[in-house]
């Protein structure tokens, strides 16, 4: 179903909802001692670049937990963190505060939107570029002091080689898995390293775009011994073979956004957030025709077949009202009042441009004839006025009274659709599913059918099953379905070969995009390539921009 909703245009942010979290209540207040008080008595997190083991990432991931439960509390009505609390507010201090403290800026409120995302939709570019800056920041934090733990997870758990399947199926759209898109993902793992090749880099509808790729995550070995010193443990490497072009996935991931990224991402006036949600996700099992368990084999494995009930399909989209950019400040659109210098004799017109004045709204100029006593230092009668300092650092007393906070004119779309996906379980296959998450971890952040099949595999099956295959309706008629179809235990590295069922194997007329792997060790930087530069990675990014502008 698809739907569209009008927000109300305002709400009352009341103190009693936030008198059992102290740093909601100092954020309501705007009492901005009290809340510096209590984020100086937080637990400090270490610089993630030194968190090298196992147990230091544990130690460092009990500390995230003490912070989040001081500043990321959600008990009140709408489900607010405190920094989505200061961001209804329009609260710049407070809010950039709470993101330099570590608060989680992608936590959502009883809406679904996260603070970044209503920050751009009330169009306060301050905290925006504060937050779009921090969450970049964090990201990469986050996970580097959680790579001791992915890595010592891999060397736990067995060397193999595995292959998965991504196609789409129909019974009544004829040739629909000739047209739509599809690959075999072939997996190696071995100690604390990881390969995945793909021939699909992508799709846009029907329009597939290939490439001959493989990922590389090295952490072990002499994998990350090179002469150039590029390759550093817990890097993803992205290998075109097409190109013979070799590119570090996470170069420049914990270097600050620049001023014109944060400035493009701040003009966003529109927001979606797509998912699927199997929280309440229940497992009925099918029956063939006498009554029993319906099982059926693949590969080599037998499962049961189930289907997932109460799963939900959600996309939703908001987006600010075209009629309300004039009035909007950070909009391109913007038209800057004229105000009028009462005092000069020859009525000396003044354009004031709200993003870069210093003055508070108390001290502000105003269209009017009206004569008011300022607290401005005249030097002429056109020059700059000049505000005395201790005008600038005088702060607001902290409110008592519950305010009315106007709510950001948008135009809101939902749709949202009940999923009936189809699991086959086994208990033969060799890998947990708790073993496999970390994995689809790793490969999600660049293949994005992994990264929707991890979403579905939160689901809690039962314990000692494996989802061995996965059907999931994309359209009615139409489903996207993901098998595990080989699994090969590998030897020790001393005698590591290639399976027979690996790509150096296939056919070479079968597909044009055989994958290039190597018979020793898959986990070799193959000979060769070149890294990709700076400058054609920039110019890689922006005629991809340029392509989808065009569209």
């Amino acid at each position: 179903m698809s739907k569209n909703s009008a927000p109300s245009t305002a709400a009352v942010v009341r103190l009693k909802d936030y008198v059992n979290s102290p740093v909601h209540y100092a954020v309501a207040t705007s009492d901005h001692v009290a809340l510096g008080k209590l984020l100086a008595a937080l637990p400090v997190l270490s610089d993630p670049s030194k968190i090298e083991t196992e147990s230091e990432s544990l130690a460092q991931e009990r500390i995230s937990e003490k912070i989040a439960t001081a500043i990321d509390r959600r008990d009140n009505p709408l489900r607010e963190t405190p920094l989505q609390l200061a961001v209804r507010l329009d609260d710049v201090t407070a809010a950039r505060a709470l993101a330099a403290a570590g608060a989680d800026i992608s936590l959502q409120n009883a809406a679904g939107w996260n603070a970044l995302q209503e920050a751009l939709l009330r169009r306060s570019p301050g905290i925006a570029a504060a937050l779009a800056q921090q969450h970049h920041l964090a990201a990469w934090s986050k996970w580097r002091r959680r790579l001791p733990r992915l890595v010592s997870g891999l060397r736990r758990m067995r060397d193999f080689y595995m292959e998965m399947s991504f196609h789409f199926e129909s019974s009544i759209v004829p040739f629909v898995d000739k047209i739509a898109p599809s690959d075999t993902y072939k997996i190696w793992k071995r100690d604390g390293n990881l390969r995945a090749d793909t021939s699909l880099a992508g799709y846009d509808g029907l329009k597939i775009q290939r490439a001959n790729q493989s990922f590389l995550f090295l952490n072990d070995g002499d994998c990350c011994n090179s002469a150039d010193g590029k390759i550093k443990p817990g890097s993803l490497l992205v290998a075109n073979h097409d190109k013979k072009k070799i590119d570090d996935a996470f170069t420049g991931a914990g270097y600050p956004l620049s001023g014109s990224e944060i400035a493009s991402f701040c003009n966003q006036t529109s927001v979606y957030r797509p998912g699927i949600d199997v929280t309440g996700a229940e497992l009925i099992g099918r029956k063939n025709w006498k009554g029993q368990p319906k099982t059926e084999s693949v590969g080599e494995w037998k499962a049961r077949v189930y289907e997932m009930h109460n799963v939900l399909f959600t996309f939703r989209s908001r987006k600010v009202n075209s009629s309300d950019n004039r009035d909007d400040s950070s909009s391109s659109t913007y038209v800057l009042p004229l105000e009028i210098d009462e005092k000069s004799d020859d009525g000396f017109i003044v354009a004031e441009n709200p993003r870069f004045s210093v003055s508070t709204d108390r001290q502000r100029r105003h269209s009017s004839f009206v004569p008011e006593e300022r607290e401005f230092i005249t030097v002429s009668r056109k020059s700059v006025d000049i505000i005395p300092v201790e005008c600038r650092r005088r702060a607001p007393p902290p409110c008592t009274a519950d305010r009315l906070v106007a709510q950001p004119q948008t135009k809101d779309k939902e749709y949202a659709k009940n999923l009936r996906p189809v699991v086959w379980l086994t208990d033969q296959f060799p890998l947990k599913t708790s073993e496999l998450l970390p994995l689809l971890d790793i490969l999600a952040n660049k293949i994005k059918a992994v990264r929707r099949l991890r979403e579905v595999l939160t689901t809690t099956f039962p314990a000692g099953t494996f989802p061995i295959k996965v059907a999931i309706p994309v359209v009615p008629t139409v489903k996207v379905v993901v098998t595990f179809t080989k699994f090969i235990e590998l030897p020790h590295q001393e005698s590591f070969y290639t399976p027979m069922s690996s790509p150096v194997h296939e056919d070479g007329a079968s597909s044009r995009y055989n994958r290039q792997t190597p018979e020793t060790d898959p986990f070799a930087i193959p000979m060769g390539y070149s890294w990709w530069c700076g400058e054609d990675k920039n110019r890689k990014v922006k005629s991809s921009r340029s392509m989808k502008k065009a569209k």
